[in-house]
């Protein structure tokens, strides 16, 4: 008869699964064992725990399927938990496990026991120890169905060492169906609704997340009439291609402008969970006083979370913003949309382009955030994934990035740690080049990831912005008026005494090393990096 061990084996494969991250210990040498005959899963070792998690967390984003990651025990799980916040929050597919004691002697509390569900439930949907052999089947079946079933999230089990050699009777246990939502049967009469409204003051807002699925349908519900798109700055992925027409940039995470920009609105279309995010507070209500606000999501939560809607969709993101495109359409005055595109398109080449000559512009040293992180992006390789969670990013230089549904991702959760091992995990997930934007204060809590990119050859660009300091932090103690700030002095937001040296860090860690103080520096960084066979890191100092 199998061991539980080896139906786990045959789920993973049957699930998808090509790559196990993780970090072992004692109470993972049943799974361990089980990996020797095993040759099609890849074990990816992260040194620390929060690292194998990001680099899960990345490969299930990159390669849209269920992440799986192995922890140890209590410990590991709990150097885990803050990825697993950010994993949350992104809504990422995960399957998270961890090695128990053996059950035989869980009562008398040994070493590297605990209570593993405890620890896990508040940050996963789903949480469960398993207690014998024949139920490691369904639990693992179970668990990959919770994770993928919007809104999607991680789940954890934790999977005892004797279970994992126990013999099992029945056979592997199959798959469930995975429910298919169609388009709301209110779709149609979305449509009908916006025919009636004038197209500018019609705004489609995305929720930050969004599956790269919907975006052929968001387009077309675009596209239909040439509504303005307006993303969230802090979105967990991309959906619509910011070179569209249609594309109007990201709300500011400030309620008074947003209400100020949706002053003169008719209609918001909200598509997805949540798009009105504020940091810091703000009494401001976003949404002013008789805009109707219609909602398009899959998930029955969404609705209310943030605004009354007038009219709630749930159904199929894409199936139902496409259904009503094609009504509008249908119905649509076809050469006064292609007018207002055209127009459109006009207007986006003309700002980019004065946007674009006026950072050029800029020619001190250190580079301003924005000169730096244009000069990374023109270096970028065309197809490219861009794996972000620098503050670089959020000047004016973001209106210039060019995110692509599948190809950009956000450590939305605000947990640092998160985006270097995210890199790396979307690197082993697809065949282009990964590209991680990171401050330097961020690269400091998970540098082990540096170790595993390099293990692996893996083809990531770590571009590490160096202001030595924690700007986000100085800059809200400056708009707030905060005695930081006022005093001009910043209590534990600089690092600066020792300059952390990330030429001897990442040589350390087996990944070349390059300083690029000007635009021509990055650009032949950037050239050499992609050269090599295996990651680089590229440190720009920024003022």
């Amino acid at each position: 008869m199998p061991l539980a061990r080896d139906i786990l084996i045959d789920i993973l494969r049957d699930e998808g699964v090509t790559h196990i991250f993780g970090n072992p210990g004692s109470t993972e040498m049943p799974l361990m064992d089980a990996l020797v005959d095993a040759p099609d899963l890849t074990y990816v070792l992260g040194l620390q725990e929060a690292t194998a998690v990001g680099m899960a967390d990345g490969w299930a984003l990159a390669s849209g399927k269920v992440g799986f990651v192995n922890l140890h025990a209590m410990g590991g799980l709990g150097n885990a938990m803050g990825v697993l916040v950010a994993s949350k929050a992104s809504e990422t597919p995960l399957v998270v496990t961890a090695g128990q004691q053996d059950t035989r002697h869980l009562m008398t509390e040994p070493w590297l026991s605990g209570d593993l569900v405890a620890l896990a439930s508040p940050v996963v949907k789903w949480a469960r120890e398993v207690r014998r052999g024949d139920d490691v089947g369904q639990a693992l079946r179970r668990a990959f169905a919770i994770a993928r079933t919007p809104p999607c999230g991680p789940v954890f089990l934790s999977l005892p060492m004797d279970v994992l050699d126990q013999e099992v009777a029945g056979p592997v246990p199959p798959a469930s169906k995975p429910p298919k939502l169609g388009p709301s049967p209110d779709a149609r009469k979305l449509g009908e609704r916006l025919a009636k409204l004038d197209p500018d003051k019609v705004f489609v807002l995305l929720g930050d997340d969004l599956p790269a699925s919907a975006s052929m349908g968001i387009v077309a519900f675009a596209e239909s009439a040439g509504f303005p798109v307006l993303g969230a700055q802090l979105t967990s992925r991309a959906a619509f291609p910011s070179t569209h027409p249609c594309w109007a940039g990201v709300m500011k995470p400030d309620f008074a402008w947003m209400r100020e920009r949706f002053k003169d609105a008719e209609a918001i279309v909200l598509v997805g969970g949540r798009a009105f995010v504020a940091y810091p507070y703000r009494k401001e209500q976003p949404v002013p006083e008789g805009v109707a606000f219609l909602h398009v999501a899959d998930d029955g939560q969404a609705f209310g979370r943030e605004h009354p809607a007038d009219m709630a969709l749930l159904g199929d993101i894409g199936a139902t913003l496409a259904e009503a495109g094609f009504v509008l359409r249908t119905g649509g005055d076809h050469a006064r949309t292609a007018a207002r595109l055209a127009a459109a398109t006009a207007r986006r080449a003309a700002a980019d382009a004065a946007l674009r000559a006026k950072i050029l512009a800029e020619t001190g040293q250190p580079m301003s955030a924005d000169a730096a992180v244009l000069a990374a992006l023109d270096a970028t390789p065309p197809n490219a994934l861009i794996a972000n969670d620098s503050a670089a990013t959020f000047g004016a230089v973001q209106e210039l990035m060019n995110t692509r549904p599948g190809r950009y991702f956000f450590a939305r959760g605000g947990v640092l740690g998160c985006n270097m091992p995210a890199a790396v995990g979307a690197a082993l997930a697809m065949r282009d080049w990964v590209v991680s934007f990171v401050g330097d204060g961020g690269a400091m809590y998970s540098p082990q990831a540096l170790w595993s990119a390099a293990h692996y050859k893996t083809r990531v660009i770590f571009v590490v912005f160096n202001n030595r300091r924690y700007g986000v932090l100085q800059n809200v103690a400056r708009s707030l008026g905060y005695a930081n700030a006022v005093a001009g002095k910043f209590v534990g937001m600089e690092t600066v005494d020792p300059a952390i040296d990330f030429a001897a860090l990442s040589a350390s860690m087996g990944v070349p090393h390059t300083k690029a103080c000007d635009r021509a520096a990055v650009l032949a960084a950037f050239a050499d990096a992609v050269q090599r066979d295996g990651p680089s890191l590229i440190e720009i100092p920024i003022a």
